[in-house]
């Protein structure tokens, strides 16, 4: 499985650091969302499906950073749409070992992780995948930005919009619709702890929001915002 991604991303340029930071963020949500769908009781099956759309969830951000050479959806294409047509109209998806019958669950999955709310469906197994990928991959954003060594936080002395502030307050994922700075972009990426769904990874997102708060340099122009966040993931452990 691994070695038929490696050998999808190597058609583009591996050395480039946003190439590798792409590929690393991959292999972690795959780990994750085999730790976590374990940890959640999946069937043996669904935990190896889960892992694989980790695994899967960002093929379409390697175009993208070709084409594009940016990672921002808004400025460029619905890495999520493009990721899905690679898969299942060019039909990359026969290269990994995947069941015929849940080609739908993935390309569901993949196609929602990124969109501000899940479509609506019946399937219950759909909701179940959508709802992990989504959380794992907002889990490894959070770990990237306080971890990751080639990745810098931008900030700036702009004050953060009132909008954002109000959704955080209100325990909202704000739109990043709403960002006019990068101090916006930090404290939106805060904000992803309010769709997680579940409480079960509380004590791993706090690890990585801590170590996130504390990379950022000027960090108290975001300090409400962060006892706010922690407050309200304290609450979820405790409802754990």
């Amino acid at each position: 499985m691994i070695d038929e991604f490696y050998k999808y991303v190597s058609n583009y340029d591996i050395n480039d650091i946003n190439i590798k930071l792409k590929y690393d963020h991959s292999i972690r949500v795959m780990e994750l969302c085999n730790k976590y769908s374990k940890l959640l009781g999946f069937n043996d099956e669904d935990i190896k499906l889960a892992t694989l759309i980790g695994l899967l969830h960002d093929i379409g951000r390697f175009e993208q950073l070709k084409v594009y050479n940016t990672f921002d959806d808004n400025k460029s294409m619905d890495h999520a749409l493009y990721g899905v047509n690679e898969l299942f109209k060019k039909g990359i998806i026969k290269n990994f070992d995947c069941n015929k019958d849940d080609y739908e669950i993935i390309r569901f999955a993949i196609y929602n992780h990124n969109k501000m709310d899940i479509e609506k469906d019946v399937d219950e197994r759909k909701i179940m995948h959508a709802k992990l990928i989504r959380d794992m991959d907002k889990i490894d954003i959070l770990y990237l930005m306080g971890n990751y060594s080639d990745y810098k936080v931008i900030t700036t002395n702009d004050p953060i919009t009132q909008d954002i502030i109000k959704d955080i307050l209100n325990h909202k994922s704000a739109l990043k619709l709403k960002i006019n700075n990068p101090n916006d972009n930090v404290a939106v990426t805060f904000s992803y702890v309010f769709d997680l769904n579940s409480d079960i990874c509380m004590n791993e997102v706090k690890e990585n929001v801590i170590n996130y708060y504390n990379s950022i340099k000027n960090k108290e122009i975001f300090k409400d915002i962060y006892n706010e966040v922690i407050k309200y993931i304290d609450e979820r452990m405790i409802i754990c």
